[in-house]
């Protein structure tokens, strides 16, 4: 069941250019700090498919027809994608969507409902970690030694390496992540997961820093990128400590991660938009680690932004629109960094409150008083995630450090 809203009429094909918007964060989150649209009015007329309790975010003269779809599951957002297509008795001529849960979906319905774009077998390449890698193995990438998981396989790697790490293969978010250092948590990791284990692959595990660099790219060659490093494990959630991230500064090792970063994305011809790739930096240089055809999560939006004034949802938008992605400026000299702070289950006493401070570049406040948490399952099950600038590496960590001092999310275990 879809709960729909028609707005405007569809406009004459001469004005405008239909277009799906495939969504789960809200159509706010589709505007400058200004107000401006990312789709403009004068050129695109929006259907917009979103979460049904997102839909009173859907306002705007370019908003020529709203679906609300209830839940996370991607059928009815599939159905709902269709029937936007025939609305008006005009086939949609774009398909966009910026979130990676919708990546591969979209580009399914492309396919399907004969709409440009990227297909199926581009979007595997960037969601599925098993052929992303043989990919870039071929193409000369390093990547971890690795296999579509089967016990035998992790046996074998397990035997080689001593430690290795199991991953969904169309996972994100650092969501079910294992690390085996023996038989007998592989045979229980089978036990718990049997049905499931063609869903998974097995890698060595790399021992090395984990960087990110998220990039605008232009034909396969990048236009501007900018890199960071987790200072925390992204699996930080577990623990429900914090997760930092800092902005590499200029130096040998933002060179070595720039020219990584090159060497992967070259390896995709054709591809335009905007790429978040995380690399191990080992001893003897760096291994990928796995590539999304998105935007980071956590402050990554916000510290690109910060950095170059370009917004890389509205990148990635423009490129799966016209084909082609926005100058970006280069990075400017300052830093960013930004930390996602985790909260305790149970009912919040109180909503988070952030310091009035000139260094905090945005304020995502996740929750709010009364909400009930459940205990977080994914690095973006964050409570609040707070973007800071500064001069230097050790002012942005000063400040980091600052920010988990002086907030607090309070929470009450709910009765038994």
């Amino acid at each position: 069941m879809t709960s729909q809203i028609i707005g405007n009429a569809p406009a004459s094909h001469q004005e405008k250019q239909p277009v799906i918007l495939l969504d789960r964060l809200g159509y706010s989150s589709y505007r400058g700090p200004d107000g401006r649209p990312f789709l403009p009015t004068d050129r695109w007329e929006v259907r917009l498919v979103t979460a049904l309790e997102r839909t009173g975010e859907a306002v705007g003269d370019e908003l020529a027809s709203v679906v609300g779809v209830p839940g996370a599951e991607p059928a009815p957002f599939a159905e709902a994608v269709r029937f936007q297509h025939r609305w008006g008795g005009r086939p949609a001529a774009r398909l966009v969507a910026v979130t990676e849960r919708f990546l591969l979906p979209a580009a399914e319905l492309r396919e399907e409902l004969g709409i440009p774009g990227q297909r199926v077998e581009q979007a595997l390449l960037f969601r599925d970690k098993v052929l992303m890698k043989e990919h870039l193995r071929d193409h000369g990438i390093a990547v971890p030694d690795f296999a579509p998981f089967s016990r035998e396989a992790a046996l074998t790697l397990l035997d080689k390496y001593h430690r290795v790490v199991v991953k969904p293969r169309l996972g994100a978010g650092s969501s079910e992540i294992h690390l085996l250092d023996d038989i007998a948590g592989l045979d229980r990791f089978v036990r718990e997961h049997a049905g499931r284990l063609a869903e998974f692959e097995v890698e060595e595990f790399i021992d090395g820093q984990l960087y990110h660099v998220d990039s605008v790219v232009q034909d396969s060659q990048v236009t501007a990128a900018v890199a960071g490093r987790y200072v925390d494990s992204t699996m930080s959630y577990r623990r429900l400590e914090p997760c930092r991230d800092v902005a590499v500064p200029d130096g040998p090792l933002l060179d070595a991660l720039l020219a990584f970063d090159r060497a992967v994305l070259a390896a995709y011809p054709g591809f335009t938009g905007v790429a978040h790739h995380e690399v191990f930096m080992s001893p003897s240089g760096p291994v990928f680690c796995e590539i999304a055809a998105r935007a980071g999560g956590g402050g990554i939006l916000a510290g690109f932004r910060s950095r170059t004034g370009a917004n890389l949802d509205e990148v990635m938008l423009r490129a799966q629109l016209d084909g082609s992605v926005p100058h970006v400026p280069a990075p400017d000299s300052h830093l960013t960094g930004f930390t996602a702070l985790y909260a305790e289950p149970g009912r919040v006493l109180r909503t988070p409150v952030v310091p009035d401070e000139p260094w905090i570049t945005e304020a995502q406040i996740l929750v709010g008083e009364g909400d009930l948490l459940a205990p977080p399952t994914r690095y973006s099950d964050a409570a609040a995630i707070v973007s800071v600038r500064g001069d230097t590496e050790a002012q942005v960590m000063s400040r980091l450090a600052a920010l988990a001092e002086r907030i607090s999310i309070p929470t009450a275990p709910e009765p038994a």
